[in-house]
This record gives C-alpha cells, sequence and structure tokens, in this order.
C-alpha cells in the first residue's frame, strides 16, 4: 500500500499541526483517563469495602446474640442487609441472592482472610462486574462476603473513555484548522517572493523584496535581493558583450566586404594585392577574436579544468618570454628554480596575453619578476608604455574595453579580451589581479596566485 503525504506546504503545515495536536490530545486523553480511573476506582473500592464491613458489623451483632441459630434465622439476618451477599456459619454457606452463591466466591479471597483481615477483589459474574469484599467476623470459622456491582462504575469509565477521544478528535480538527490558517499567515511572504520572480521574470529587473524589517525573513530576502542584483548584473553584463561582440565582428566584416568588392572591382594587381592583404588581416583577426571568445565561453560554462601541478613557474615564465621576444626583460631577474603548484594552461595563458599586452600598447614589456609573497605566487610585467590612469585601472579587465593607449600601427588589431581573459584565468586559480604604476614608469601588471597547500 502506498502512502501519499499532503503535497504544498499549506498542507503540510496543517497535516504537521494536526499530528502535533492529536499526539498531546491522546497524551493528555490517556493521562487523564488513568488518573481518573485510579481516582474513581479507589473511591468506589473504599465505598464497596465501608459498606460490606457495615454490613457485616450488623450480621456479626446479631450473630452473637442468637444460641444455635437455625437456617432461618440466619437466612433472615442476611436478608435484612438488603444486600448481594453470602454468609458461611462453620462449613455451611447462605445466600441472599440465587445467583451469587458461594461457587461465585474466589478461593483466594477466601483464603486471604484466614489471617483476621478483610480483603477485596474485582470479578465478573455473569457478565457483570463485582467488587467482592471477605469480611472475617467474630463469630467462630464465620466469613461474610458482599457482592457490590461495578457496573455504574464501568460505564462512567467508557462515558469518560468517549468524551476524551471526541476532544482528542476535536481538538485534531481544530489544530488542522489552526495549522491551515496560521500557514496562511505564516507563508504570505512567499506570495512576495511569487510576485517579485515574476516581476524580474517579466522584465521588470529593479523589482525587489522587502520583508518590512523582519528578523526571520530578512535572510531571504537579502540572499534573493543578492540573487536579483546578481542577475541584473549579469544580464547587463551579457547584453553589453552582445553589443559588442556585434560590434567587433561588425567591423571586420565590413571592412572583408568592402576588400571583396574592390577585388571585384578591380583592374590592377595592385588595388587586388591590397584587397587580398586586407582579408587576410581581417580574417586573422577573426580568428583570433572566434578563439578569445570561445576561451571566454568555456570559462563562463565552467569548462575550465581546475588541475594543479608542481612545476618550476620560472621555467615557464622563461618560455613565453623567448617565444613573444620578450627575453630582455628577464634581465636582472633571479632565474632560480621556484616550484609553486598552478594550473600549467592557465598561468600559460595568462603570461601570453600580459606580454602581448605590453608589446601592443606598452612598447614592449621591460621587467619580468616572480616571487613568493606570503605564501602566493607574485608574477608583475612592467612596460614602457604611458601607464593606465587611475580611472580606468578597473575597467581596462572588462571585456572590449580598450583604453587611451594606442597601438602601434605596425601591430595587429587587438579583440578587447586579453587582460578580460587574464582577469578570468587568476580568478579561476583563485587569485587577484591589478595594475599600478611601475617604478620606472608605465604600467606594472600584478599577477598574485594563493597557494592551495595548507
Amino acid at each position: 500500500m502506498t502512502v501519499t503525504w499532503p503535497r504544498g506546504l499549506r498542507m503540510r503545515s496543517a497535516a504537521a499541526f494536526a499530528a502535533l495536536a492529536l499526539f498531546l490530545s491522546l497524551v493528555l486523553s490517556v493521562a487523564t483517563y488513568e488518573l481518573a480511573r485510579w481516582y474513581l476506582l479507589g473511591q468506589r473500592e473504599s465505598l464497596a469495602v465501608k459498606q460490606a464491613l457495615l454490613h457485616a458489623q450488623v450480621v456479626d451483632g446479631q450473630l452473637n446474640g442468637l444460641v444455635d441459630p437455625t437456617d432461618e434465622e440466619v437466612l433472615s439476618l442476611l436478608l435484612q442487609t438488603k444486600s448481594r451477599s453470602v454468609l458461611r456459619v462453620g462449613s455451611q454457606w447462605y445466600s441472599a441472592v440465587v445467583d451469587l452463591d458461594q461457587s461465585r466466591v474466589p478461593q483466594r479471597l477466601v483464603d486471604a482472610t484466614q489471617g483476621g483481615q478483610a480483603y477485596q477483589q474485582r470479578v465478573r459474574v455473569n457478565e457483570q462486574p463485582y467488587f467482592v469484599v471477605a469480611v472475617p467476623l467474630q463469630v467462630v470459622d464465620s466469613l461474610y462476603v458482599e457482592f457490590v456491582p461495578s457496573a455504574e462504575f464501568e460505564r462512567t469509565l467508557r462515558t469518560l473513555a468517549l468524551v476524551l477521544a471526541g476532544v482528542a478528535s476535536m481538538t485534531t480538527v481544530v489544530g488542522a484548522l489552526s495549522g491551515w490558517l496560521l500557514s496562511r499567515r505564516v507563508l504570505r511572504p512567499l506570495d512576495s517572493v511569487a510576485a517579485s520572480a515574476t516581476a524580474i521574470a517579466d522584465g521588470d529587473l529593479h523589482r525587489r523584496l522587502d520583508v518590512e524589517n523582519d528578523p526571520d525573513l530578512q535572510p531571504v530576502a537579502e540572499a534573493f535581493n543578492s540573487m536579483a542584483e546578481a542577475l541584473s548584473a549579469r544580464i547587463a553584463r551579457e547584453q553589453r558583450f552582445t553589443a559588442d561582440v556585434s560590434h567587433e565582428l561588425r567591423t571586420p566584416l565590413t571592412a572583408m566586404s568592402s576588400a571583396v568588392a574592390l577585388a571585384q572591382r578591380s583592374r590592377t594587381a595592385e588595388r587586388t594585392e591590397f584587397a587580398i592583404d586586407v582579408l587576410s588581416d581581417q580574417v586573422d583577426h577573426l580568428r583570433r577574436l572566434t578563439l578569445e571568445l570561445l576561451e571566454l565561453a568555456r570559462v563562463d560554462a565552467g569548462r575550465e579544468a581546475n588541475d594543479r601541478e608542481l612545476v618550476d613557474v620560472g621555467a615557464l615564465i622563461r618560455r613565453q618570454a623567448q617565444t613573444l621576444g620578450a627575453v630582455d626583460a628577464l634581465e636582472g631577474t633571479d632565474l632560480s628554480p621556484m616550484m609553486f603548484e598552478v594550473n600549467v594552461v592557465r598561468l600559460d595563458r595568462v603570461m601570453a596575453n600580459l606580454l602581448e599586452n605590453a608589446a601592443r600598447y606598452g612598447g614592449g614589456a621591460t621587467a619580468i619578476r616572480w616571487c613568493r609573497h606570503h605564501d602566493a605566487l607574485r608574477i608583475t610585467v612592467d612596460d614602457g608604455g604611458p601607464g593606465v590612469p587611475p580611472g580606468e585601472r578597473q575597467t581596462i579587465f572588462e571585456r572590449f574595453h580598450r583604453g587611451t593607449a594606442v597601438a602601434a600601427p605596425t601591430d595587429p588589431k587587438g579583440t578587447g579580451l586579453g587582460l578580460a581573459l587574464v582577469q578570468e584565468y587568476v580568478a579561476l586559480e583563485g587569485g587577484a589581479v591589478w595594475v599600478e604604476d611601475a617604478p620606472g614608469g608605465g604600467a606594472r601588471f600584478v599577477v598574485e596566485i594563493p597557494s592551495r597547500r595548507p
């Protein structure tokens, strides 16, 4: 059999309140029933014993006044008590009621009175409950036994049980209704969350959640608003990125279209060669732009590997400097091996982009240094350019941002993504990159990657 649990927060809240109310009601009902039963039973047993003792005293007194009583006299004494009783005189038993005779008296109760003490016991006779009280008399070898009906006592307990069950049922229903109503009040802020989320989905990116200074919901509101801010910033960034990509692609495509048209109309070899050179440059630009866009897409999609390995950082940087013709910038650098755990591919790309940026906008790298700084790897690349104004030192790492520095006319046009990729790669390493003034003039780009070893 499959158990279907309530669905929805309100239904689960109502079910939880109902279950709690039922549990508490059952506990209180059982406790109340047991206490009432214990008290009523004690009172009824005490009353039955007192009644039996009183009747036994009457019978005992009258038996003492008779000399050699006859059966008729004993039965008369027994009937005077107007009770359901049995009397034993010697070995002879006398019964005031036909269906309650000596056969109904428990032998254990008879044996218990041998010490001269009165005892009582609960029995059922013909499906009817009784308190049986046995009282030894002063007359030699005499015993008075009285059957006190307890049907009223059991009816009282049944009535009490029914009342408590009804109260428990009503409490459970009230608990469920209370849970339903209270959950509506408690879950009301979720309506605001849903409304705000719907508004944001419909394009209202400035919509935020207000919880009216509710300390319990403040963390939820702050998390929601933080998510909305991040989403808004991400959408704005994507929109700006899309616009920048469209602009960057339009420029080479326009130049290529013009070059193709020129080649088609040209009748001289010089103009055709010029058109082909333009096409070659723009195709190369598109290739580099496409590759860097693909790299950014991989970073944004989280598909970059996070593997690190222990390598000689100096050897890696020297190899990249030799490839890009920046060996002179290593003059005066300590070239002794320095082992550090990094992602080799990412660090290689970082150095390549920094050196290409220095070559294109800073007249080439003038100094490359690396060292350990507070258990982190710090790399600096200085160039001989005009430097980066303080107002551009944050925006220079944005995608498609180009500063005020002008590249050499002979250099290929930049894509505007090199420094953005540097920042993304360093961030994946858990580090930071920034730009400051170089001691000898120009710009100094600083990369700092923390160690992951404890």
